[in-house]
């Protein structure tokens, strides 16, 4: 197996952040700090972001999931809660479907059960042809700036930096498995772990309409709307984001 880059911070019951797309790790930094007094917080690069080296493509969700929870076995990671940021959610809701049992909990940190809309998928299919021609630069260009309600938010050239490493074959090959990724609704009906459902109520990638339509599928997921918050809540409202997810991993 392919290594997976990580980093450990503090000590106790095992925390994974999984970053989002055209992200790494660096994308926690600071954030996490909070946590790190009761808890051990592991933040990685998914397979062909920041350190992880790419897999042979194309591959789905579900295989990076597996390749993350063979990875936990490895590294003796037992029953980590698992917080993951868009991608990361898709990711860490695959790792539930496969191994529910080997997870203590799940925070979907403005993420989703739901399937691309057909207009999103032929989204997503603009982008790798896009890309495929142009380029990671152009499409970062403007991708950035609309993860943000306030697109002067001092904080998007910090996140402009950190997308712009990533490799082209990277974004092309997670563009699709994005796109044909299946619905987790079903996963999300049968979980008995605790769920964190964390998203901004002007988030333009996941609407808060739809956020507010997984309560529908498990009645018993905490479910918090930030206002004034777009895609980005741990740079947009990071003391809120970090209040919320310190009662949940504390729970």
């Amino acid at each position: 197996m392919e290594e997976i880059f990580s980093k450990k911070f503090g000590k106790g019951k095992p925390v994974i952040f999984i970053h989002g797309f055209c992200e790494t790790h660096e994308i926690w930094n600071g954030f996490i700090e909070p946590f790190t007094d009761h808890h051990e917080i592991i933040v990685i690069d998914l397979p062909g972001f920041g350190a992880s080296p790419l897999p042979h493509n194309p591959f789905s969700i579900d295989e990076i999931a597996a390749r993350i929870l063979t990875w936990m076995d490895e590294q003796h990671i037992r029953r980590p809660i698992v917080i993951g940021h868009s991608l990361g959610g898709y990711v860490a809701l695959a790792m539930a479907g496969r191994g529910a049992q080997k997870m203590a909990g799940l925070g979907l940190f403005h993420s989703t059960i739901f399937e691309d809309s057909e207009e999103r998928k032929a989204n997503r299919t603009k982008v790798i042809e896009f890309v495929s021609k142009h380029g990671v630069d152009p499409f970062i260009d403007t991708f950035v700036p609309g993860l943000f309600f306030d697109k002067h938010h001092p904080a998007i050239s910090l996140v402009d930096n950190i997308s712009r490493k990533t490799p082209q074959a990277t974004l092309i090959a997670y563009s699709l498995a994005m796109r044909n990724r299946p619905s987790y609704e079903e996963i999300f009906k049968t979980l008995e772990m605790p769920t964190l459902i964390l998203a901004g109520e002007k988030d333009g990638i996941i609407p808060a309409d739809i956020t507010s339509k997984h309560l529908l599928y498990n009645p018993k997921a905490h479910l918090h709307l930030l206002p004034s918050v777009g895609h980005m809540a741990m740079y947009e409202n990071p003391t809120e984001a970090q209040k919320i997810i310190s009662a949940f991993i504390q729970a």
